[in-house]
Protein backbone atom coordinates (compact mmCIF):
# COMPACT_ATOMS: atom_id res chain seq x y z
CA UNK A 1 0.00 0.00 0.00
CA UNK A 2 1.52 3.46 -0.78
CA UNK A 3 0.82 6.43 0.93
CA UNK A 4 1.44 9.94 -0.06
CA UNK A 5 2.60 13.12 2.16
CA UNK A 6 3.35 16.68 1.79
CA UNK A 7 5.27 18.25 4.02
CA UNK A 8 6.56 22.45 3.45
CA UNK A 9 10.06 22.99 5.30
CA UNK A 10 10.35 26.47 6.92
CA UNK A 11 12.37 27.43 4.13
CA UNK A 12 9.65 26.95 1.71
CA UNK A 13 10.70 23.99 -0.10
CA UNK A 14 7.73 21.69 -0.12
CA UNK A 15 9.23 18.01 0.57
CA UNK A 16 6.76 15.15 -1.25
CA UNK A 17 6.83 11.46 -0.75
CA UNK A 18 4.99 8.38 -1.80
CA UNK A 19 6.46 5.45 0.63
CA UNK A 20 5.77 2.22 -1.20
CA UNK A 21 7.43 -0.47 1.49
CA UNK A 22 7.35 -3.29 -0.72
CA UNK A 23 10.38 -1.70 -3.42
CA UNK A 24 13.70 -2.18 -2.64
CA UNK A 25 14.81 1.23 -4.26
CA UNK A 26 13.91 4.82 -3.98
CA UNK A 27 13.64 7.50 -6.90
CA UNK A 28 14.17 10.73 -5.65
CA UNK A 29 15.15 14.50 -6.55
CA UNK A 30 14.70 18.48 -6.91
CA UNK A 31 12.16 19.53 -9.25
CA UNK A 32 12.56 23.43 -10.16
CA UNK A 33 10.08 25.55 -10.87
CA UNK A 34 12.07 27.01 -14.04
CA UNK A 35 11.96 26.00 -17.23
CA UNK A 36 11.55 27.66 -20.86
CA UNK A 37 9.13 29.81 -19.78
CA UNK A 38 11.01 32.02 -17.48
CA UNK A 39 13.92 33.30 -20.26
CA UNK A 40 13.85 35.69 -22.23
CA UNK A 41 14.36 35.90 -26.13
CA UNK A 42 17.87 36.81 -25.73
CA UNK A 43 18.94 34.20 -22.99
CA UNK A 44 16.64 31.44 -25.09
CA UNK A 45 18.13 27.71 -23.91
CA UNK A 46 19.78 28.97 -20.54
CA UNK A 47 17.51 26.79 -18.50
CA UNK A 48 19.11 23.77 -20.15
CA UNK A 49 22.41 25.13 -20.71
CA UNK A 50 22.14 25.18 -16.52
CA UNK A 51 20.69 21.43 -16.13
CA UNK A 52 23.97 20.85 -18.07
CA UNK A 53 26.51 22.44 -16.16
CA UNK A 54 24.82 20.74 -12.93
CA UNK A 55 26.80 18.04 -12.96
CA UNK A 56 30.15 19.49 -14.31
CA UNK A 57 31.87 20.46 -11.00
CA UNK A 58 31.10 21.57 -7.48
CA UNK A 59 33.10 22.92 -4.74
CA UNK A 60 33.91 19.71 -3.13
CA UNK A 61 33.14 17.36 -6.48
CA UNK A 62 34.48 17.21 -9.78
CA UNK A 63 32.16 16.28 -12.24
CA UNK A 64 33.54 12.71 -12.72
CA UNK A 65 33.39 12.23 -9.25
CA UNK A 66 29.99 13.17 -9.49
CA UNK A 67 28.84 10.73 -11.71
CA UNK A 68 30.92 7.72 -10.14
CA UNK A 69 29.52 8.58 -6.70
CA UNK A 70 25.51 7.66 -8.01
CA UNK A 71 26.91 4.35 -10.12
CA UNK A 72 29.49 3.09 -7.76
CA UNK A 73 26.13 1.97 -5.46
CA UNK A 74 24.58 0.46 -8.70
CA UNK A 75 22.11 4.30 -9.05
CA UNK A 76 21.58 6.18 -11.69
CA UNK A 77 21.12 9.77 -12.20
CA UNK A 78 19.79 11.94 -14.57
CA UNK A 79 17.91 15.37 -15.16
CA UNK A 80 15.52 16.93 -17.95
CA UNK A 81 14.33 20.85 -18.64
CA UNK A 82 10.82 21.25 -19.87
CA UNK A 83 9.01 24.55 -20.63
CA UNK A 84 7.96 24.80 -16.82
CA UNK A 85 10.05 22.53 -15.04
CA UNK A 86 13.65 21.78 -14.69
CA UNK A 87 14.57 17.97 -12.90
CA UNK A 88 17.67 16.76 -11.27
CA UNK A 89 17.01 13.50 -9.78
CA UNK A 90 18.33 9.51 -9.02
CA UNK A 91 17.27 6.30 -8.43
CA UNK A 92 19.31 3.67 -5.84
CA UNK A 93 18.75 0.76 -3.54
CA UNK A 94 16.46 2.47 -0.61
CA UNK A 95 20.05 2.39 1.37
CA UNK A 96 22.06 4.66 -0.43
CA UNK A 97 19.02 7.33 -0.86
CA UNK A 98 21.02 9.82 1.91
CA UNK A 99 24.23 9.76 -0.61
CA UNK A 100 22.14 10.77 -3.63
CA UNK A 101 20.46 13.55 -1.19
CA UNK A 102 24.18 14.55 -0.49
CA UNK A 103 25.12 14.72 -4.18
CA UNK A 104 21.93 16.58 -5.78
CA UNK A 105 22.16 18.83 -2.87
CA UNK A 106 25.54 19.83 -4.14
CA UNK A 107 25.28 20.22 -7.39
CA UNK A 108 22.67 22.71 -7.08
CA UNK A 109 24.04 24.22 -4.00
CA UNK A 110 27.20 24.48 -5.06
CA UNK A 111 28.08 24.20 -8.69
CA UNK A 112 31.36 26.45 -9.77
CA UNK A 113 30.88 25.93 -13.81
CA UNK A 114 34.60 26.11 -14.38
CA UNK A 115 35.24 27.43 -17.66
CA UNK A 116 36.72 24.72 -19.10
CA UNK A 117 33.81 22.40 -18.13
CA UNK A 118 31.48 24.96 -19.42
CA UNK A 119 33.32 24.69 -22.88
CA UNK A 120 33.37 21.72 -23.42
CA UNK A 121 28.95 21.46 -22.66
CA UNK A 122 28.59 24.12 -25.13
CA UNK A 123 30.03 21.79 -27.65
CA UNK A 124 27.63 19.15 -26.48
CA UNK A 125 24.39 21.42 -26.32
CA UNK A 126 25.75 22.63 -29.73
CA UNK A 127 25.67 19.02 -31.10
CA UNK A 128 22.14 18.09 -29.40
CA UNK A 129 20.74 21.38 -31.34
CA UNK A 130 22.18 19.89 -34.73
CA UNK A 131 20.76 16.62 -34.04
CA UNK A 132 16.94 17.34 -33.42
CA UNK A 133 17.62 20.08 -36.08
CA UNK A 134 18.16 17.42 -38.24
CA UNK A 135 15.73 14.79 -37.33
CA UNK A 136 12.38 16.10 -38.91
CA UNK A 137 9.71 13.95 -36.10
CA UNK A 138 12.01 16.43 -33.64
CA UNK A 139 12.17 19.67 -34.60
CA UNK A 140 8.08 19.86 -36.58
CA UNK A 141 7.33 19.73 -32.71
CA UNK A 142 9.47 23.05 -32.08
CA UNK A 143 8.41 24.51 -35.28
CA UNK A 144 4.91 23.70 -34.24
CA UNK A 145 5.45 25.26 -30.86
CA UNK A 146 6.19 28.68 -32.03
CA UNK A 147 3.82 28.81 -34.50
CA UNK A 148 1.25 28.15 -32.09
CA UNK A 149 3.09 30.43 -29.47
CA UNK A 150 4.62 33.21 -31.71
CA UNK A 151 7.18 35.85 -30.06
CA UNK A 152 6.70 34.55 -26.45
CA UNK A 153 9.09 32.32 -24.16
CA UNK A 154 6.13 29.36 -24.39
CA UNK A 155 6.88 29.30 -28.00
CA UNK A 156 10.73 28.73 -28.00
CA UNK A 157 12.92 25.73 -28.69
CA UNK A 158 13.93 24.12 -24.53
CA UNK A 159 17.51 23.78 -26.49
CA UNK A 160 17.82 27.78 -27.55
CA UNK A 161 19.46 28.05 -30.54
CA UNK A 162 23.11 27.98 -31.59
CA UNK A 163 23.48 31.90 -31.62
CA UNK A 164 22.05 32.11 -28.28
CA UNK A 165 24.03 29.17 -26.76
CA UNK A 166 27.16 30.30 -28.09
CA UNK A 167 27.21 33.67 -26.12
CA UNK A 168 25.72 32.38 -22.71
CA UNK A 169 28.44 32.93 -20.00
CA UNK A 170 29.63 31.37 -16.93
CA UNK A 171 27.73 34.67 -15.01
CA UNK A 172 25.09 34.50 -16.92
CA UNK A 173 24.30 30.59 -15.35
CA UNK A 174 24.98 32.06 -11.62
CA UNK A 175 22.44 35.18 -12.22
CA UNK A 176 19.79 32.47 -13.68
CA UNK A 177 20.53 30.15 -10.73
CA UNK A 178 20.45 33.24 -8.13
CA UNK A 179 17.24 34.47 -9.40
CA UNK A 180 15.11 31.12 -9.93
CA UNK A 181 17.29 28.26 -7.78
CA UNK A 182 15.43 29.27 -4.62
CA UNK A 183 13.93 27.30 -1.60
CA UNK A 184 10.48 29.09 -2.64
CA UNK A 185 10.35 27.49 -5.77
CA UNK A 186 11.74 24.18 -5.30
CA UNK A 187 9.85 20.52 -4.92
CA UNK A 188 12.00 17.83 -3.66
CA UNK A 189 10.11 14.67 -3.96
CA UNK A 190 10.78 10.72 -3.71
CA UNK A 191 9.07 7.52 -4.16
CA UNK A 192 9.74 3.91 -2.89
CA UNK A 193 11.07 2.87 0.08
CA UNK A 194 11.16 6.19 1.65
CA UNK A 195 9.86 6.93 5.00
CA UNK A 196 8.27 10.86 5.45
CA UNK A 197 9.75 11.31 8.52
CA UNK A 198 13.15 10.14 7.75
CA UNK A 199 13.80 12.18 4.71
CA UNK A 200 12.41 15.69 6.57
CA UNK A 201 15.71 14.36 9.15
CA UNK A 202 17.46 14.55 5.90
CA UNK A 203 16.05 17.70 4.29
CA UNK A 204 17.02 19.15 7.77
CA UNK A 205 20.90 18.24 7.05
CA UNK A 206 21.26 18.89 3.44
CA UNK A 207 18.03 21.00 1.78
CA UNK A 208 18.54 24.10 4.29
CA UNK A 209 21.34 25.92 2.29
CA UNK A 210 19.15 27.06 -0.97
CA UNK A 211 18.98 31.05 -1.09
CA UNK A 212 15.66 32.68 0.53
CA UNK A 213 15.81 35.15 -2.36
CA UNK A 214 11.60 35.51 -3.00
CA UNK A 215 11.28 33.95 -6.78
CA UNK A 216 9.88 35.68 -10.13
CA UNK A 217 6.55 33.91 -10.81
CA UNK A 218 5.51 33.04 -13.81
CA UNK A 219 2.17 32.12 -14.12
CA UNK A 220 0.56 33.86 -16.47
CA UNK A 221 -1.83 32.57 -19.47
CA UNK A 222 0.22 32.74 -22.90
CA UNK A 223 -1.70 33.74 -26.17
CA UNK A 224 -2.54 30.91 -28.76
CA UNK A 225 -1.44 32.86 -32.21
CA UNK A 226 -2.03 29.43 -34.49
CA UNK A 227 -0.81 29.82 -38.11
CA UNK A 228 1.29 27.80 -40.44
CA UNK A 229 4.70 27.08 -41.26
CA UNK A 230 6.75 24.89 -44.01
CA UNK A 231 10.32 23.72 -43.48
CA UNK A 232 11.14 22.30 -46.94
CA UNK A 233 13.67 20.05 -47.24
CA UNK A 234 14.60 16.64 -49.25
CA UNK A 235 13.74 14.20 -47.72
CA UNK A 236 11.50 10.83 -48.36
CA UNK A 237 8.52 11.65 -46.53
CA UNK A 238 6.43 14.85 -45.45
CA UNK A 239 5.96 15.22 -41.62
CA UNK A 240 2.74 17.28 -40.34
CA UNK A 241 1.37 18.60 -37.64
CA UNK A 242 -2.29 19.76 -37.39
CA UNK A 243 -2.93 21.66 -34.12
CA UNK A 244 -5.27 23.82 -31.78
CA UNK A 245 -5.53 25.77 -28.87
CA UNK A 246 -5.98 23.15 -26.23
CA UNK A 247 -6.54 22.94 -22.31
CA UNK A 248 -4.10 24.06 -18.95
CA UNK A 249 -3.78 20.74 -16.54
CA UNK A 250 -5.81 22.78 -14.11
CA UNK A 251 -8.74 22.80 -16.84
CA UNK A 252 -12.07 21.03 -15.34
CA UNK A 253 -11.78 19.75 -19.29
CA UNK A 254 -8.39 18.24 -18.73
CA UNK A 255 -9.28 14.21 -18.52
CA UNK A 256 -12.31 15.31 -21.31
CA UNK A 257 -9.09 15.93 -23.68
CA UNK A 258 -7.67 12.80 -22.92
CA UNK A 259 -10.28 11.08 -23.42
CA UNK A 260 -10.75 13.06 -26.72
CA UNK A 261 -6.87 12.35 -27.50
CA UNK A 262 -7.49 9.16 -27.03
CA UNK A 263 -10.04 8.25 -28.66
CA UNK A 264 -9.41 9.85 -32.23
CA UNK A 265 -5.66 8.85 -32.01
CA UNK A 266 -4.44 6.91 -28.85
CA UNK A 267 -3.45 3.61 -30.18
CA UNK A 268 -4.22 0.87 -32.45
CA UNK A 269 -8.21 0.78 -32.01
CA UNK A 270 -8.32 4.29 -32.44
CA UNK A 271 -10.15 5.95 -35.46
CA UNK A 272 -6.70 7.61 -36.66
CA UNK A 273 -4.69 4.58 -36.62
CA UNK A 274 -7.70 2.16 -37.78
CA UNK A 275 -8.55 4.52 -41.11
CA UNK A 276 -5.26 6.16 -42.25
CA UNK A 277 -2.68 3.22 -41.27
CA UNK A 278 -4.85 0.19 -41.25
CA UNK A 279 -7.85 0.93 -44.15
CA UNK A 280 -5.69 2.87 -46.20
CA UNK A 281 -1.86 2.48 -45.55
CA UNK A 282 -1.52 6.63 -45.86
CA UNK A 283 1.18 6.31 -42.97
CA UNK A 284 3.69 4.44 -40.56
CA UNK A 285 3.01 7.17 -37.84
CA UNK A 286 0.07 8.55 -36.53
CA UNK A 287 -1.42 9.84 -33.18
CA UNK A 288 -3.18 12.81 -31.82
CA UNK A 289 -1.91 14.64 -28.68
CA UNK A 290 -3.24 16.40 -25.95
CA UNK A 291 -0.06 18.73 -24.26
CA UNK A 292 -1.09 20.76 -20.69
CA UNK A 293 0.81 23.49 -19.38
CA UNK A 294 -0.16 25.47 -16.07
CA UNK A 295 -2.27 28.10 -18.13
CA UNK A 296 -2.48 26.62 -21.81
CA UNK A 297 -2.36 23.48 -23.71
CA UNK A 298 -2.12 22.18 -27.25
CA UNK A 299 -4.29 19.89 -29.19
CA UNK A 300 -3.01 18.26 -32.67
CA UNK A 301 -2.56 15.38 -34.64
CA UNK A 302 0.76 14.66 -36.40
CA UNK A 303 1.42 12.47 -38.83
CA UNK A 304 4.11 11.17 -41.70
CA UNK A 305 3.67 10.33 -45.38
CA UNK A 306 4.91 10.35 -48.77
CA UNK A 307 4.43 13.35 -50.50
CA UNK A 308 2.08 12.64 -53.22
CA UNK A 309 -0.12 11.28 -50.12
CA UNK A 310 -0.09 14.42 -48.02
CA UNK A 311 -3.53 16.20 -49.62
CA UNK A 312 -5.27 12.57 -48.84
CA UNK A 313 -3.77 11.75 -45.81
CA UNK A 314 -4.89 15.59 -44.73
CA UNK A 315 -8.73 14.83 -45.82
CA UNK A 316 -8.86 11.73 -43.61
CA UNK A 317 -7.61 13.42 -40.78
CA UNK A 318 -10.12 16.53 -41.34
CA UNK A 319 -13.15 13.86 -41.63
CA UNK A 320 -12.21 12.06 -38.51
CA UNK A 321 -11.92 15.49 -36.91
CA UNK A 322 -15.21 16.60 -38.18
CA UNK A 323 -17.03 12.81 -37.12
CA UNK A 324 -15.74 13.03 -33.70
CA UNK A 325 -17.40 16.26 -32.89
CA UNK A 326 -20.63 14.38 -34.23
CA UNK A 327 -20.66 10.80 -32.40
CA UNK A 328 -19.11 8.99 -29.30
CA UNK A 329 -19.70 5.34 -29.40
CA UNK A 330 -19.93 4.08 -25.93
CA UNK A 331 -17.47 1.63 -26.58
CA UNK A 332 -15.05 3.67 -26.97
CA UNK A 333 -15.79 5.65 -23.97
CA UNK A 334 -15.69 2.98 -22.08
CA UNK A 335 -12.00 1.18 -23.70
CA UNK A 336 -10.51 5.28 -22.85
CA UNK A 337 -11.57 5.39 -19.56
CA UNK A 338 -9.98 2.24 -18.81
CA UNK A 339 -6.99 3.38 -20.65
CA UNK A 340 -6.36 6.11 -18.97
CA UNK A 341 -7.47 4.58 -15.83
CA UNK A 342 -4.84 1.71 -16.12
CA UNK A 343 -2.11 4.23 -17.03
CA UNK A 344 -2.89 5.98 -13.98
CA UNK A 345 -2.51 2.71 -11.54
CA UNK A 346 0.31 1.12 -13.38
CA UNK A 347 2.43 4.88 -13.32
CA UNK A 348 1.93 4.26 -9.29
CA UNK A 349 3.85 1.12 -9.26
CA UNK A 350 7.05 2.65 -11.00
CA UNK A 351 9.21 4.41 -8.28
CA UNK A 352 10.10 6.67 -11.30
CA UNK A 353 7.07 7.85 -12.77
CA UNK A 354 5.43 7.95 -9.25
CA UNK A 355 8.23 10.56 -8.07
CA UNK A 356 7.67 12.38 -11.71
CA UNK A 357 3.93 12.59 -10.74
CA UNK A 358 3.73 13.75 -7.38
CA UNK A 359 6.65 16.52 -8.09
CA UNK A 360 5.08 17.83 -11.36
CA UNK A 361 1.35 17.50 -9.68
CA UNK A 362 2.63 19.62 -6.80
CA UNK A 363 3.97 21.92 -9.04
CA UNK A 364 0.89 22.78 -10.52
CA UNK A 365 -1.83 21.97 -7.74
CA UNK A 366 0.42 22.97 -4.54
CA UNK A 367 -0.05 18.65 -3.78
CA UNK A 368 0.01 15.27 -5.24
CA UNK A 369 -3.82 14.46 -6.27
CA UNK A 370 -5.10 11.70 -4.79
CA UNK A 371 -5.72 8.63 -6.62
CA UNK A 372 -9.22 8.12 -5.87
CA UNK A 373 -10.02 11.71 -6.81
CA UNK A 374 -8.23 11.03 -10.44
CA UNK A 375 -10.40 7.82 -11.14
CA UNK A 376 -13.20 9.85 -10.25
CA UNK A 377 -12.78 12.65 -12.58
CA UNK A 378 -11.74 9.86 -15.15
CA UNK A 379 -14.88 8.59 -14.94
CA UNK A 380 -17.28 10.98 -14.79
CA UNK A 381 -15.83 11.83 -18.41
CA UNK A 382 -19.35 11.87 -20.76
CA UNK A 383 -19.96 11.19 -24.38
CA UNK A 384 -21.24 14.42 -23.96
CA UNK A 385 -18.22 15.99 -22.62
CA UNK A 386 -15.68 14.82 -25.60
CA UNK A 387 -18.18 16.17 -28.20
CA UNK A 388 -18.73 19.27 -26.74
CA UNK A 389 -15.31 19.62 -26.49
CA UNK A 390 -14.38 18.72 -29.74
CA UNK A 391 -15.99 21.42 -30.96
CA UNK A 392 -14.59 23.51 -28.81
CA UNK A 393 -10.93 22.60 -29.83
CA UNK A 394 -11.26 22.20 -33.52
CA UNK A 395 -12.92 25.48 -33.51
CA UNK A 396 -10.19 27.43 -32.60
CA UNK A 397 -7.64 28.67 -35.17
CA UNK A 398 -5.49 25.88 -36.67
CA UNK A 399 -1.59 25.87 -36.76
CA UNK A 400 -0.19 24.00 -39.61
CA UNK A 401 3.58 22.69 -39.61
CA UNK A 402 5.16 20.79 -41.83
CA UNK A 403 8.83 19.45 -42.69
CA UNK A 404 9.58 17.81 -46.13
CA UNK A 405 9.01 18.62 -49.68
CA UNK A 406 6.04 19.97 -49.78
CA UNK A 407 4.39 23.01 -47.98
CA UNK A 408 1.48 23.39 -45.78
CA UNK A 409 -0.56 24.78 -48.97
CA UNK A 410 -2.08 21.62 -49.70
CA UNK A 411 -3.17 21.11 -45.73
CA UNK A 412 -4.58 24.38 -45.14
CA UNK A 413 -6.85 24.03 -48.58
CA UNK A 414 -8.16 20.79 -47.50
CA UNK A 415 -8.92 22.90 -44.00
CA UNK A 416 -10.60 25.30 -45.30
CA UNK A 417 -12.72 22.93 -46.94
CA UNK A 418 -14.48 22.14 -44.02
CA UNK A 419 -16.03 25.09 -42.74
CA UNK A 420 -15.22 24.04 -38.86
CA UNK A 421 -11.71 24.41 -39.58
CA UNK A 422 -10.36 27.94 -40.60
Amino acid sequence: MSKTIITRLNNGIQVATRSIESFESVVLGYWVKAGGVCENKSECGISHFLEHMAFKGTTSRNAKQISEEIESVGGFLNAYTSKEITAFHAKVLKENKELVIDVLSDILQNPTFPEEELERERGVIMQEIYQTQDTPDDIIFDHFQNVAFANQSLGRPILGTAEIVSKITARDLQDYRAKYYNADNIIFAAAGNVDHDELLKLADKYLSKFRNNVTPVHDKRYDYVGGSYSDVRDIEQTHVIIGFDGLSSASEDYYAAATLSSILGGGMSSRLFQEVREKRGLAYSIYAFSSSYKRNGTFGVYAATSPDKLTELSKVIANELTKIEEDVLEKELDKTKAQLKSALLMARESSSASCEQIANQTAIFGSPLEKEDVVKKIESVSIEDVKKLANKIFSSKTSVVTVGKNDATPVIEVLRSYVRHP
